[in-house]
């Protein structure tokens, strides 16, 4: 399933429309530009349609879009220029269907060999790598994790390979369970690994370590489900944040306090630690 999203300059921020599919997990947009200004962004969404309806009611009057159903090898074209690609101080992000021959990959570099499936993104979004990064920051060996809408499975895989005891993950897109259980088998961390499709108030469990990757209006409306996860004196990651625009997020957190924040190209990733 492809997506055209047409937009005109003076409608509405062309970076917003691209974060919004960002956060829908695409695994690229491409960008055209006609001679009156309007923009064109087209992307692939796999079976997606229904999360991305759903988040295009939200932009402003004046954007349109259309779907297209098209040949799976021309959605699949990317593929063929994706290259493995280093995150922070420690995680080497390499493409399921590359080889390890001929990468170099240094020595020492914890590897996340991940398949996006046809929906979820690589892990190089800004707010993917902002949470690896800060995952390096905080410790996880020994430690329960929980990884709100998973995804490809990339966050809970990378903490069981920094040693955490189990990682939990949940998504509302049902692909996400197969993707990301492939995922953890390719990685060797599929027997603590596990993922389903339930509704975060359905988690009864707490958890030494919960990271969201989500959009900040997301963040907000399930900030109380949010932190009940959480154990006492536990970390939350929190990413799909502007920086400079976190105060108004952080606001419904009020039982955590702000102890680290990394910046990639204007998105902000917080760690926030359970008041004790």
């Amino acid at each position: 399933m492809a997506l055209t999203v047409v937009v005109s300059p003076n409608d509405c921020d062309i970076e917003w429309v691209s974060d919004v599919l960002w956060g829908l997990g695409v695994v690229a947009i491409e960008e055209i530009v006609d001679a009156a200004g309007i923009v064109r962004l087209r992307t692939s969404l796999g079976e997606n349609r229904v999360d991305a309806e759903d988040a295009l009611t939200e932009l402003p009057d004046g954007v349109t879009w259309e779907f297209e159903e098209v040949d799976d090898r021309l959605v699949d074209a990317w593929r063929d220029h994706v290259e493995a690609f280093d995150v922070g101080e420690r995680f080497t992000v390499i493409p399921a269907w590359r080889t390890l021959d001929g990468l170099g990959v240094a020595t020492g570099r914890t590897k996340l060999v991940i398949e996006p499936g046809s929906t979820f993104g690589m892990g190089d979004h800004p707010t993917t790598r902002g949470c690896l990064c800060m995952m390096e920051k905080i410790p996880l060996a020994d430690v329960s994790v929980l990884d709100v809408g998973c995804g490809s499975g990339i966050l809970g895989i990378a903490a069981l390979k920094m040693g955490s005891s189990t990682a939990h993950g949940i998504d509302i897109n049902p692909a996400s369970v197969r993707v990301s259980m492939e995922n953890a088998r390719a990685n060797g961390v599929e027997a603590n690994w596990s993922v389903s499709t339930e509704s975060l108030s359905s988690v009864d469990d707490v958890f030494d370590v919960v990271v969201v990757n989500i959009l900040a209006p997301v963040l907000i409306d399930l900030s109380a489900e949010i932190s009940r996860t959480v154990g006492d004196g536990g970390r939350l990651i929190l990413s799909g944040v502007l920086d400079g625009r976190y105060d108004h997020v952080l606001s419904h957190f009020v039982e955590f306090e702000l102890i680290e924040r990394v910046v990639i190209d204007g998105w902000a990733t917080l760690c926030l630690k359970r008041h004790d």
